[in-house]
């Protein structure tokens, strides 16, 4: 199944990577059973807010850095270049200015958001699912 996730998605799964849980979420985010995308975007995100996922998870800097690269190794980057078309139309339904970049990602791959941010489902045209329904509706 093909998936565009949520840079909060990740940063949670970073957070618990570092607490030593495990989770549906850090499952499936090394589940064959999935293809996961982002914007580009998504890393330089993450590397921004290293400082805070760190205190948060009690990662050392060198493990946020192998984990970032592992999950970079399982999130295919779409290019800003790719996601210009579909900027209007994602900006036109995003509930999130925050979020538009994701969800241009989703309509250019035609594919559902992996999201826990309830408000993203206000909008009918891109479909958001969160870990749970993930599971649940797909069997992942």
């Amino acid at each position: 199944m093909k998936l565009v996730i949520d840079a909060n998605e990740l940063f949670s799964a970073l957070v618990s990577h570092g607490r030593g849980r495990t989770t549906k979420k850090v499952e499936l985010l090394y589940s064959a059973a999935v293809e996961l995308y982002a914007p580009s975007l998504l890393f330089d995100e993450l590397r921004r807010n290293k400082r805070e996922i760190m205190a948060k998870s009690g990662l050392s800097g060198g493990d946020f850095d192998r984990l970032l690269a592992l999950f970079q190794s399982r999130i295919k980057p779409v290019p800003e270049r790719e996601l210009r078309a579909k900027l209007r139309e994602a900006d036109a339904i995003c509930p999130d200015p925050d979020d538009t970049a994701y969800f241009a990602a989703a309509l250019h791959l035609g594919c559902p958001i992996w999201s826990g941010e309830e408000k993203l489902k206000r909008q009918k045209r891109v479909p958001v699912l969160n870990t749970r329904e993930l599971v649940e509706q797909h069997g992942l």
